[in-house]
């Protein structure tokens, strides 16, 4: 498999972002979690309730998509519930914020 395979790299967002292409990023942390700090522009669904929330996310399922969490293991299961739901670009930010923080990228707060 590729190493991007189903994840996106920090840096990789960041410079999408830097670039003007915004994706729609999506946190979901619980809400003091994103509180501490979150990429700019993030919208925060934390994962148990991502079935409630739909609305929230973008109509159009082809939508470039980024899920972070705070290591990566719950934007992977978002990911996945994504996916099945018919998103078709969707990938989760590799390491999560804690990898975002490491590499020295801007948080929000």
């Amino acid at each position: 498999l590729p190493p991007d395979f189903e994840t996106v790299a920090c840096k990789t967002l960041a410079a999408k972002q830097d670039a003007g292409e915004n994706p729609f990023v999506l946190d979901v942390r619980e809400a003091e979690e994103f509180k501490v700090g979150h990429i700019e522009g993030a919208i925060n669904i934390p994962i148990r309730t991502l079935a409630q929330n739909l609305d929230k996310l973008p109509k159009d399922k082809t939508t470039p998509m980024a899920v972070v969490c705070k290591s990566g293991i719950r934007a992977a299961y978002a990911t996945m519930t994504l996916k099945l739901m018919g998103y078709q670009n969707v990938k989760d930010v590799a390491g999560g914020m804690m990898a975002w923080e490491k590499e020295g990228l801007p948080v929000s707060k």
